[in-house]
C-alpha cells in the first residue's frame, strides 16, 4: 500500500516516484513520473495551471494492485476526475465496501478534511485517467477574475449541507467530457506548449464536468470536426511559433506550415485550448515571457522584444489582462514573496582533480554558501559532483555562474532550476554514495540509508553517468529532508 500525505502536487509526484522507483522529470510548473521495471510501465504527470490549480494524468500499467491510502489536510480541495480507460475502486472510512469508478464515468470527490479515502487501481489493465486538483484557498489568492469566478462556481455548484463530511458524486458515462480527457491524457508534453495543450483542455473538461453535475446530463454525439491526424497537427503550432518567437507569425502562415485550412486551423485551435488563433498565439508569447522571467535575468524590455513584440507598453497591457499583474509586478511578487530558488546539477570533474580540490570544494560549500543564505546538498562520487543548491535566486544565479566557469566542472547538465515555495535543508546537508550503491544522507542531525542498487541493478560507470540515476538521487534526498523537517 502507498501512504500519500496530500501536499502540493510536486511533492505528492516525488512520493510516487519514490515508492515506484521512477525517473522524475520536472519543468517550470510541470513534472513527469516514468517508470519501466518490475512495478510496471507507463507515466504519471502533472501541471501545475496555477498555484490551487492542478492536472494530475495517470497513463500506465502497474504490475500489481495499487492500493493508495490518502491522507488529506484540513485545505478540502476539489478533486475532479474522468477514467479515459480501465477503472477504478474508492471508498471513505466509513464505507463497507470500494464503490467502482467505471470507464468513462465523470466522479468529484471532495474529502472530510484530516481524514482519508483508499483508492485501488487494479493491475495489468491500462489504466488512464485525469484528475483536475483545485484548492479554493490557494486559488482564491489569484487576482484573475476568471479563477475568481471559478471560486464562485464551486461553491454554487457544490452546496455541501455539512463541510466537515466527505462529498461523493459519480456521474453518468459521459462522451464530451472523454473528448478532452482524451486529449489531457494522451499530452505526452511538459514542456510550455505541452502545459498550454493541457490547459485548455482542462477548462473545458472542467466546465463539461460541472455542468454534468449541475444538470446530471449525458452528452452522447459530441465530436471534433476534425480528425485525430489534423488535431495531432495542429498541436504542433506551439513549436513552429516558438522557432520564430521574435517575429509577427501570422494564422495563414501557420496554416501552410502545417498543411491544413485556415478555418480548420481555428477550429482545431479552439477545441483544443478554447482560444481563437490569435488569442493562442499571445497566450503562447506571453507564457513564454513568464518562462524568461523565472529562468533569466533579462530586464523586461528585453523580455518583450524577445518574445516578438515592439512595443512595451501594448506587451504590459495584454499580460496585466491575462495575468492580472503587470509583468513588473508579476516579477516583484516573486521577490516579495521571497520564493526560494533552487538550481540541481550533475557535473563532470576535470581528470586532474585531486582528492583535496574536492575537499575544498565541499568545505568552501558547506562554510561559505549559508552566509549567501544558500543551503542545498552535495556530493562527489566517481569524478562526479551532484549539488542542489537552494536560497534567494540572485545569489543562487550568481554562484552557479561562478560554478560554470570554474575548470574543474565540465558536461554540467541541470536537472531542475526554478523557484519554490519551501526550504528543503536547514543547513548544508551531506550526502554519499559508497561503490557498493549505498546513498547515505546526512540531514539536521539525522542518517538514512538507501541502496540504490535496488533502483537501478548494478551501479557500473554507465549507471553513474546517467541522468537518471542523478534525478532519482535528487528525489530521494529532498523526501528524506522533508521526513527530516517534519
Amino acid at each position: 500500500m502507498l501512504s500519500l500525505r496530500e501536499d502540493s502536487p510536486f511533492e505528492m509526484l516525488s512520493q510516487f516516484s519514490a515508492h515506484f522507483d521512477g525517473d522524475l522529470i520536472e519543468n517550470l510548473g510541470a513534472a513527469k513520473m516514468t517508470i519501466e521495471n518490475e512495478h510496471g510501465i507507463g507515466y504519471i504527470s502533472l501541471y501545475e495551471l496555477l498555484p490551487g490549480f492542478t492536472a494530475w494524468i495517470y497513463n500506465i500499467k502497474f504490475s500489481e494492485d495499487l492500493v493508495i491510502n490518502m491522507n488529506f489536510k484540513d485545505d478540502r480541495p476539489y478533486y475532479f476526475g474522468y477514467n479515459v480507460s480501465g477503472y477504478q475502486m474508492q471508498k471513505f472510512p466509513q464505507d463497507i465496501g470500494y464503490k467502482k469508478i467505471r470507464q468513462g464515468q465523470n466522479f468529484v470527490i471532495i474529502s472530510k478534511p484530516n481524514s482519508s479515502s483508499e483508492f485501488v487501481i487494479p493491475n495489468n489493465i491500462e489504466y488512464k485517467c485525469c484528475y483536475i486538483i483545485i484548492n479554493p484557498e490557494l486559488l482564491k489568492e489569484s487576482k484573475i477574475p476568471s479563477k475568481l469566478k471559478l471560486i464562485h462556481d464551486l461553491t454554487e455548484s457544490f452546496k455541501l449541507n455539512n463541510e466537515s463530511e466527505p462529498f461523493r458524486y459519480f456521474g453518468d458515462i459521459d462522451a464530451r467530457i472523454g473528448t478532452y480527457a482524451d486529449v489531457i491524457v494522451e499530452n505526452e508534453r511538459t514542456d510550455i506548449i505541452g502545459r498550454l495543450i493541457t490547459e485548455g483542455a482542462v477548462l473545458r473538461m472542467l466546465g463539461s464536468q460541472i455542468e454534468a453535475h449541475a444538470h446530471d446530463s449525458n452528452i452522447d454525439n459530441f465530436k471534433p470536426a476534425l480528425t485525430k491526424s489534423e488535431l495531432s497537427r495542429i498541436t504542433n503550432i506551439g513549436d513552429y511559433v516558438l522557432e520564430n518567437i521574435t517575429e509577427k507569425v501570422s494564422v495563414d502562415e501557420i496554416s501552410i506550415h502545417l498543411r491544413i485550412s485556415p478555418k480548420k486551423l481555428q477550429s482545431g485551435v479552439r477545441f483544443l485550448y478554447g482560444y481563437s488563433a490569435n488569442e493562442y498565439l499571445t497566450r503562447l508569447r506571453l507564457e513564454h515571457s513568464k518562462e524568461l522571467m523565472h529562468s533569466t535575468d533579462m530586464n523586461i524590455s528585453e523580455i518583450c522584444f524577445a518574445v516578438g513584440y515592439q512595443s512595451k507598453s501594448y506587451f504590459s497591457k495584454i499580460f496585466l489582462d491575462t495575468f492580472g499583474n503587470s509583468p513588473s509586478a508579476y516579477r516583484k511578487s516573486y521577490e516579495d514573496a521571497n520564493l526560494l530558488y533552487d538550481i540541481s546539477y550533475r557535473s563532470l570533474a576535470e581528470d586532474s582533480l585531486s582528492r583535496k580540490d574536492v575537499d575544498e570544494i565541499i568545505n568552501i560549500a558547506r562554510s561559505s554558501n549559508p552566509q549567501f543564505n544558500i543551503t542545498g546538498s552535495i556530493i562527489f562520487h566517481r569524478n562526479i559532483f551532484f549539488q542542489i543548491i537552494e536560497g534567494p535566486k540572485k545569489e543562487v544565479m550568481t554562484l552557479f555562474k561562478n560554478i560554470r566557469s570554474d575548470r574543474r566542472h565540465k558536461d554540467i547538465q541541470i536537472m531542475w532550476q526554478g523557484f519554490k515555495m519551501k526550504r528543503e535543508f536547514d543547513n548544508w546537508a551531506l550526502a554519499t554514495i559508497s561503490d557498493e550503491g549505498e546513498l547515505k544522507v546526512e540531514i539536521q542531525g539525522n542518517t538514512k540509508n538507501l541502496e540504490l542498487s535496488n533502483l537501478l541493478g548494478e551501479l557500473d560507470q554507465s549507471a553513474i553517468d546517467s541522468e537518471n540515476l542523478w534525478r532519482k538521487v535528487r528525489n530521494i534526498i529532498k523526501l528524506n529532508a522533508d521526513e527530516s523537517a517534519a
